[in-house]
């Protein structure tokens, strides 16, 4: 059976898509409304499950469980900044973890993210910048 595309669907998808920032459902939903005024948040979930049935999208959870969208569905690992929030995707794959073992206890796993934790450049507090020359430094007791 053949699914309809709705505009609601379509405008979904598209501002997951023009997104770079992993948005949480309230952010998509309020990226949305700009284009659909009438959009409901239960319309914009709906589809965001739709999605992600769909193999369309990934939900990401990270650190404090709040769901992510993010439209990159290939494989690959994210940075969060512990001050704002932000989420970023990583250029470079982490080595694989081994999930033997986790098979071996009967678990079944999906897929696998890294997650690297810091202060991004915008958060991290910036170097004072030196004007003209260092100041000299003297010898103990000066």
């Amino acid at each position: 059976m053949k699914r309809r595309v709705t505009r609601q669907l379509g405008a979904v998808y598209d501002v997951l898509a023009a997104s770079h920032d992993h948005p949480t459902a309230d952010q998509v939903f309020q990226r949305v409304r700009r284009l659909l005024p009438r959009v409901s948040l239960g319309t914009v979930y709906r589809n965001l499950d739709k999605l992600r049935d769909e193999g369309r999208l990934r939900v990401v959870r990270l650190e404090g469980g709040q769901a992510h969208y993010d439209a990159m569905t290939d494989v690959h690992d994210h940075f969060v900044c512990e001050s704002c929030g932000a989420v970023m995707d990583l250029p470079e794959r982490s080595p694989a973890v081994d999930v033997r073992p986790l098979h071996a206890a009967g678990h079944r796993v999906h897929w696998q993210t890294t997650a690297l934790y810091g202060v991004c450049n915008r958060c991290a507090p910036k170097p004072p910048r030196r004007v003209g020359r260092a100041p000299a430094v003297g010898k103990l007791g000066d």
